[in-house]
């Protein structure tokens, strides 16, 4: 996987697309010497957001199977889900 600086990916982004979009390539972008984003190709992305939504799911239907855990909201799940995602992160 090629790592480029912020300032280069920017001077170099439409090639740099391009490697992704038709090279299947990971391109690395870098800002003050430590990894701030990726390029990928998109058809990764949609698998990724597809393999998350599973995950999802499955945790919903396992604390709809815990009849004693407490009870969320839409939005306090998501929240939750999210603080989770963050923490897993660093």
């Amino acid at each position: 996987m090629d790592t480029y600086a912020l300032v280069e990916a920017r001077n170099q982004l439409g090639q740099l697309v391009g490697r992704v979009r038709h090279g299947h390539e990971h391109i690395l972008i870098s800002e003050y010497g430590k990894p701030a984003a990726a390029l990928i190709p998109i058809g990764e992305l949609e698998e990724l957001q597809r393999l998350r939504d599973e995950a999802d799911i499955a945790e919903i239907r396992a604390r709809r199977a815990n009849p004693g855990g407490a009870t969320l909201t839409h939005e306090e799940f998501m929240e939750q889900l999210e603080a989770e995602d963050r923490q897993v992160e660093r």
